[in-house]
């Protein structure tokens, strides 16, 4: 998942090469001026020289291995391999490198259109890979996946969420061609169970809406991508020609999305002030705010330990301006923001985490979440993907203390 619109600059292993290759060129070259016009030789910097030394072992082993490995290498996947495993080195799950195709990929699966099984997936705590939503009417929903599976291997190759490569390398095993199929192997209530899942064309929707008994407002956001800021503008307008007395913002298993998406969507239910702020580690800080107009009915924002990031900004500033009331389990604890930088030579990219974000009472939730108003724990084996008070017990109690409010 890309998290930030934000851009930044990278060096990797390519670049440091060229840059080795450069300067030994600028040297030789240097050299040969010198006897041919006496002119004064330019000699590398001792950064340069020092760049050089430290790479030059890398440059040894692939040159080694395509040698005298007793099979034939691919020089392109040897230097893919060292890109990815110095993006690994950071030890972040969060920072990763995207080769040209799988940049195109998610790129679609961010607009919301793509060629896949129409489900929303997510890294859990423990490091697996569970389905957070199934999307309605899409090959997923026919096939019955189901929300809180958890994928362990997909075509019989196991895969695992430790990390955001191995995450992205389970998704892409899923998506393919429309028409083909996959099998995905699923923990499911103590049991394991295969399933057979024919891939399709997927327009997915990330914010859903409806009016529930009471004058009540509902809005779920899957993911803060796509068109779900859109949709929430939407959303609100209806409910105002409706006559909503009531708001209920359902991000519960939302694992995030992009930044200048939640803001504005926060900042059509907040006063002015600062929604959020990034720090970078030179201590460079970055206020997004919020204008003085707003819809100012009573609110509950619906959160779960899934509810991460994008999500946990919206809560955590929810309840900074006192403006509503956060219902539900603490949040999953990302405060940490990541940048793309796109290579324009060929459209490859590499995420990395380039920043924290903290609320206006400077709050990072990085490891902690946002803890709840109220806590109410879920009955249920998971969250309904319709929204219905009569099964889904955290709502009803949003419901409730949205009627309250009313009354007083």
């Amino acid at each position: 998942m890309k998290k930030s619109s934000l851009r930044t600059i990278a060096m990797v292993w390519a670049a440091v090469m060229i840059a080795v290759i450069s300067s030994t060129l600028t040297m030789l070259f240097s050299g040969r001026a010198a006897q041919t016009q006496a002119a004064e030789p330019r000699w590398v910097t001792q950064e340069e020289y020092e760049t050089l030394q430290r790479y030059s072992r890398l440059e040894e082993v692939r040159t080694s291995l395509l040698k005298n490995y007793y099979k034939d290498l691919d020089d392109d996947t040897l230097v893919l391999g060292a890109i990815r495993g110095m993006a690994k080195a950071v030890d972040d799950p969060y920072t990763f490198y995207y080769t040209p195709e799988e940049m195109k990929r998610a790129d679609e699966n961010n607009n919301g259109a793509y060629t896949g099984i129409g489900a929303l997936l997510q890294n859990t705590a423990d490091g697996q890979i569970q389905v957070a939503r199934v999307y309605s009417n899409t090959p997923a929903e026919g096939a019955g996946l189901r929300a809180g599976d958890r994928i362990i291997a997909v075509d019989g190759a196991a895969v695992s969420g430790e990390d955001g490569r191995s995450y992205n390398d389970a998704v892409n095993r899923i998506r393919g061609e429309a028409g083909a199929a996959v099998t995905l192997t699923l923990l499911r209530g103590g049991e394991t169970v295969d399933i057979s899942i024919t891939r399709g064309d997927v327009q997915i929707d990330y914010a859903s809406y409806r009016m529930l008994p009471g004058n009540i407002g509902y809005i779920c956001i899957s993911q803060f991508s796509g068109n779900a800021a859109i949709l929430f503008s939407q959303a609100i307008e209806a409910f105002k020609s409706q006559g909503a007395v009531g708001l209920v913002v359902d991000v519960r298993d939302n694992p995030g999305g992009l930044l200048d998406q939640v803001v504005d969507i926060a900042d059509s239910l907040l006063p002015t002030g600062v929604i959020v702020y990034v720090k970078e580690k030179d201590g460079t800080r970055q206020d997004f705010y919020s204008d003085e107009a707003f819809y100012d009915v009573p609110l509950v924002v619906l959160v779960n330990d899934m509810s991460a990031s994008a999500s946990e900004i919206l809560a955590a500033s929810v309840q900074a301006f006192h403006r509503g009331t956060v219902v539900g389990v603490n949040t999953f604890g990302k405060g940490i923001v990541q940048s793309l930088h796109t290579f324009e030579s060929d459209g490859a990219g590499l995420q990395m985490t380039t920043s924290s974000y903290f609320d206006a009472l400077d709050r990072c939730p990085q490891d902690v979440g946002v803890a709840p108003d109220v806590e109410v724990a879920l009955v249920g084996d998971g969250v309904p993907l319709e929204p219905d008070p009569q099964s889904d017990n955290q709502l009803a109690a949003a419901i409730e203390l949205l009627q309250r409010q009313i009354q007083d």
